[in-house]
């Protein structure tokens, strides 16, 4: 699966390998994590009602010293499945620049596309497939994939990717009233 990076989370730790004599452990095999959470102040609280997460291997090309350089870009992924409770989408290398992406990771906010009711059951199109959910009262942070037809519904209207695909608008606001 090819994977189109439009958006992260603001959820950020790492792992390393226990050989820490090793100078370089930090950075060789070490593996990156990225999920939805929300910031209180200076305080991230991880208000999980679906955990889950991004990893990036040491081997996939991120560089965890500028993450925003994902933005845009398209990796290989193995398709998202669940461990221990979790839903997992390791992203296991770059894909050629001109790889057509299957899905595109997307992560909004309230502060993006306003109230989203999540009890109703059509929030969201068939085409989008949740990686992590952190709610807290009013506020949430939702990490998705999406196809390139999918939609999430919030209070203020249906959001879609845009027609170059670098970010969430609201589907009445394309060129022609596109859907």
């Amino acid at each position: 699966m090819r994977v189109r990076i439009v958006s992260l989370g603001t959820n950020w730790w790492s792992a390393h390998p226990s050989d820490v004599a090793d100078p370089f452990c930090f950075r060789r095999n070490a593996a990156w994590f990225n999920s939805a959470g929300l910031k209180y102040g200076g305080r991230l609280r991880l208000c999980w009602v679906y955990p889950g997460q991004v990893r990036f291997n040491q081997s996939s090309g991120f560089n965890p010293e500028y993450p925003n350089r994902a933005l845009g870009r398209t990796f290989e992924c193995n398709g998202p499945n669940r461990m221990s409770g979790r839903m997992h989408l390791l992203i296991t290398r770059a894909a050629d620049p001109i790889a057509m992406p299957n899905r595109y990771l997307v992560t909004f906010s309230e502060q993006l596309c306003g109230p989203i009711r999540f009890n109703r059951p059509d929030w969201k199109s068939a085409g989008v497939q949740l990686i992590s959910v952190s709610v807290r009262r009013d506020r949430y942070e939702v990490m998705a994939l999406m196809e390139e037809t999918g939609w999430i519904e919030s209070n203020v209207g249906p959001w879609m990717l845009a027609p170059d695909r670098t970010l969430l608008v609201l589907s009445n606001s394309l060129p022609g009233g596109q859907q």
